[in-house]
């Protein structure tokens, strides 16, 4: 469009305003969106045990979703594919694979009974290991007839409510090691730490 003769055209700024509105718009909303860190100043920089509980909590949270979303779609299996079963079944070895990986690669924390918890870890993760190999032998052939797809679904389901049990279970314990107060400190303020024990 042509400016108004005599007149200046406004064009050009009013683009600039709609560009500068829709940025806000995106940093406003990237503000509110839900993350894992501490309740403490976001400035603050975490100390090694709130880094290390994030870590952890995120990587568990994440897993859980996984496992809920599979208990809830195996809970009625009568009204399942086999197709479907099994798409469930892999992806709650894959997320428990996913897990177990980060479990490994998170070790010990830095900071007073860091051995301790990461000994908390590594019993948790080979918890895990033995309930993915229930997991894996549902998972192993095709079943035969439904009464053996519904025994499958009961062994998975079975293992995937052990797992999560376990998984809490560790989490309430490394917030409370006996002489851990930063890490106990960490758990208590970290969002997603929260959540998993709450």
């Amino acid at each position: 469009m042509q400016p108004v003769a005599g007149g200046v055209d406004r064009t050009p700024r009013r683009a600039a305003r709609r560009r500068l509105a829709v940025l806000t718009g995106l940093v406003v909303g990237l503000a509110v969106v839900p993350g894992c860190g501490s309740d403490d100043d976001a400035a603050n920089e975490p100390t090694a045990a709130e880094s290390w509980a994030s870590d952890l909590c995120s990587s568990v949270g994440d897993w859980t979703t996984t496992m809920t979303d599979a208990r809830s779609t195996l809970s009625e299996p009568r009204d399942l594919s086999v197709d479907e079963v099994e798409a469930t079944f892999t992806e709650v070895r894959t997320a428990t694979s996913t897990l177990m990986t980060d479990l490994g690669d998170l070790g010990a924390p830095d900071t007073e009974a860091g051995d301790e918890a990461g000994k908390l870890v590594s019993s948790l993760s080979e918890d895990l290991q033995a309930q993915a190999a229930v997991v894996e032998d549902a998972s192993s052939d095709q079943p035969q007839g439904m009464g053996e797809l519904l025994a499958r679904v009961s062994s998975v389901t079975g293992a995937v409510a052990q797992m999560i049990s376990d998984t809490q279970a560790t989490v309430t314990d490394l917030g409370a090691l006996d002489g851990a107060q930063e890490l106990e400190d960490a758990f208590a303020d970290t969002a997603c730490c929260q959540d998993l024990t709450s």
